[in-house]
């Protein structure tokens, strides 16, 4: 825990307010308690800001007047919340063998693996060998975890669920801040990953945890081999998901969604209940409820945008050639 004061002094920020308030952790600002710190980096989240219950926002000086709690002021917010956020990261505790106090309710647990401090195993699990199981886990009941997995911290997993070897679940998440001189600085991610029942993991997919909130995959979600899911994607209930899927961070899928193999879902896209993506697809727009294909050439992007435009009208441009050819033989 961080009196505010000290979190000005961690990001060179301007403070307004309590510099002896204490801040027990971060948190998104539409989700943001008492006692808790977030960021608003733009005046479309104003209304969050207006709304919001966080004991401090960082934010730049132009959105001050909208606010009305203690506040941190940066040129850079998002550079600011990044090098903020690795203060209130847990670390990792490694070690070898199986914790004193996890808490292992099954037998058939290989001798090479790893298992954390405050752990929990249910009924029926199996656990191959060489896996590693970081502190704060909670895996349910009649769960499978193959060879050569690694549960990072927090993770929750619930029953029956199957983790093939590989799996790599609550690795960090893709995000950095740029400076002005060019440099990148990594965000630590504070989310967890939650798992819900009924669920298979193909071999070498990796699930990232969340960067603020957690990243869900719900009931009955099915995940072939090499898949990755990013920062805070939620996948509905029951949605299937081919090999080589790539989710972009914060994509959110509705229930009984299918993806076919090698597609890309672009960061912050939503897809529908029932909405179905051909293989080798790219999503990179909202989808209502249907089926979808879409892939193109690559080329430079200002070519591309004008292509695109042009491929989206070749059926109307078809059409009116059509009529064109009609008339035409008709003699007008």
């Amino acid at each position: 825990m961080y009196t505010l004061g000290d979190i000005a002094g961690f990001i060179d920020a301007e403070l307004i307010g309590d510099a002896s308030l204490e801040i027990n952790g971060l948190s998104a600002s539409s989700k943001v308690k008492k006692g808790q710190l977030t960021y608003i980096s733009n005046s479309k989240y104003k209304l969050d800001l207006l709304n919001s219950n966080a004991s401090a926002v960082i934010l730049t000086k132009d959105l001050l007047d909208d606010c009305s709690t203690n506040a941190l002021v940066v040129d850079n917010v998002y550079l600011a919340f990044a090098k903020i956020t690795h203060y209130f990261k847990q670390q990792s505790n490694h070690l070898n063998g199986i914790h004193l106090s996890a808490q292992i309710n099954s037998k058939n647990i290989a001798d090479s693996c790893t298992i954390g401090e405050e752990v929990i195993v249910g009924k029926n699990c199996t656990i191959g060998a060489n896996t590693t199981i970081e502190q704060g886990v909670t895996i349910g009941d009649n769960v499978t975890i193959q060879p050569n997995v690694v549960i990072l911290q927090n993770t929750t997993i619930g029953n029956n669920v199957v983790i093939s070897a590989g799996v790599v679940i609550a690795s960090e998440g893709f995000g950095n801040a740029l400076d002005k001189q060019g440099h990148w600085h990594a965000i630590a991610h504070l989310g967890n990953v939650l798992i819900g029942n009924n669920i298979t993991i193909g071999a070498n997919t990796v699930i990232d945890r969340g960067t603020l909130e957690d990243t869900q995959i719900h009931n009955g979600v099915c995940l072939d081999n090499l898949v990755h899911i990013a920062h805070n994607v939620i996948l509905g209930a029951d949605t299937a998901i081919a090999a080589g899927v790539t989710i972009g961070g914060s994509a959110i899928l509705g229930k009984r969604c299918q993806i076919g193999g090698g597609s890309v879902i672009a960061s912050h896209m939503h897809l529908a209940d029932d909405t179905v993506v051909t293989g080798s697809s790219t999503v990179d727009k909202h989808l209502n409820k249907g089926h979808y294909t879409g892939f193109t050439s690559i080329s430079l992007h200002s070519n591309w945008k004008r292509t695109q435009m042009w491929l989206l009208k070749l059926d109307k441009i078809a059409q009116y050639l059509n009529i064109k050819l009609k008339n035409l033989k008709k003699g007008k």
